[in-house]
Order: structure tokens, then sequence, then C-alpha cells
């Protein structure tokens, strides 16, 4: 029997199952690879590895696994979130520094997020190709929950 009204709504918008083989190898695989790629380059993502390699872990991690938990995983909506991410940690980090009494705090802090402003993006554009190249079809299909 056919009703006249519309079933309601569901409750919560489909999400995405993360494959955790695929998201693990890519989180580690991508600023490696994007390094020994580019590593000619003055030895700058060498440096870079180093220095933004654990903020890269402790702040990507979880940025990473809210985004792809609601996203597909498009390397270039990742790597805009990534230089979103940057600038937000510039903005918070400017005015403390400034307000600190250490005048090359803030130049620090300029510098150590300029270069995450071009290394985070190019390793989440890295990291979004090799999990959506990793990733079981199981995974790429949003289901409601």
């Amino acid at each position: 029997m056919r009703t006249l009204i519309t079933p309601p709504p569901v409750p919560y918008p489909p999400h995405y199952i993360i494959d955790p083989v695929a998201f693990f190898g890519a989180l580690i695989a991508a600023p490696l690879l994007f390094t020994a790629l580019s590593f000619w380059a003055l030895f700058i993502p060498v440096f870079a590895l180093f220095l933004g390699g654990p903020l890269y872990l402790v702040i990507g991690t979880p940025v990473l696994l809210w985004h792809l938990r609601h996203n597909d995983g498009d390397p270039h909506d990742l790597s805009f979130l990534a230089f979103v991410i940057m600038v937000a940690a510039l903005v918070l980090s400017a005015p403390l520094a400034a307000l600190s009494d250490e005048d090359e705090l803030l130049s620090l802090s300029f510098g150590y997020f300029g270069f995450g402003m071009i290394f985070a993006p190019a390793w989440a554009y890295v990291f979004g190709r090799i999990y959506q190249h990793f990733r079981r079809d199981f995974y790429a299909k949003p289901r409601p929950f």
C-alpha cells in the first residue's frame, strides 16, 4: 500500500568508513614519498620532514580522520584543508608570540608556519592520492549510520 506522506529523513547523513590499512599506510608514506621525490631542492624537504613531521602526525591525524569520515578523500580537498589548518595555526600562534617578550618567537612562528603552508598541502595531496589508490571498494561508499 502506498502512502501519501514521505518517509522521515534519515537522522544522520551517510558517513564513510575509513580503511585503516590505507589510512595509516598513506599517513606514513606521504611525507616520506614527497621528501624522496623532492629532496634535491636544497634539502629543504628533508628538514621539513624532521621539523614538520611530528606536527603533521599530532594535528594531521585527527583532522584527517574527521574529514575522511565525512568526505570521500579527494586530494584537492585534503590539500586545501591542510592549508586552512596551517593558516588557522598561524593566526592562533602569532598573537601568542607577539604577546610574549621574545622577539624571535614571532619570526620563528612565521617561518615555521610559512614553510608549513607549503609542505602541509603537498603532503596532504600525496596522502589523498595514496589513500584513494589503496582504499578498498568497501570503504569507498558512504554508509548510513
